[in-house]
């Protein structure tokens, strides 16, 4: 059995009508539920989940709530952390979205495109999404 994961997130989940990315949340609840060590790593566009200051509470669509709970995708990464997960962003990928290391979840490192291989060499299984 994998002691170790690393859960790898690319895209966010487009043109859905959840209110935050499916398989976020069930991983951070695999962070907190399993006795894996479930670690995360944000590249390309996913960068933005641990961007701190989001908030879809209030936004409406066709004068319904998109959003009845706080479960935007930064609280997300923060309960992950508060629970014993690591989460890495790459560098490069937030620095080319406008994203300042002061923008990110306190907590979440930053690593770059080259640190990426050692971080999945240190994990029993990956998984992609």
């Amino acid at each position: 059995m994998a002691e170790k994961t690393l859960v790898i997130f690319e895209k966010p989940i487009y043109l859905c009508m959840e209110p935050v990315d499916p398989h976020l949340f069930a991983t951070a609840f695999g962070v907190v539920e399993t006795p894996v060590q479930v670690n995360v790593l944000l590249r390309d566009s996913a960068v933005t989940y641990a961007v701190e200051r989001q908030d879809m509470k209030g936004a409406r669509v066709l004068g319904v709530d998109v959003q009845e709970f706080d479960t935007n995708p930064a609280r997300v990464v923060a309960f992950m952390l508060e629970h014993g997960g690591q989460v890495y962003v790459v560098r490069e990928d937030a620095e080319a979205r406008g994203i300042a290391p002061s923008d990110l979840v306190p907590g979440v490192q930053l690593i770059s495109r080259e640190e990426t291989v050692g971080l999945i060499e240190t994990h029993d299984a990956v998984m992609v999404w």
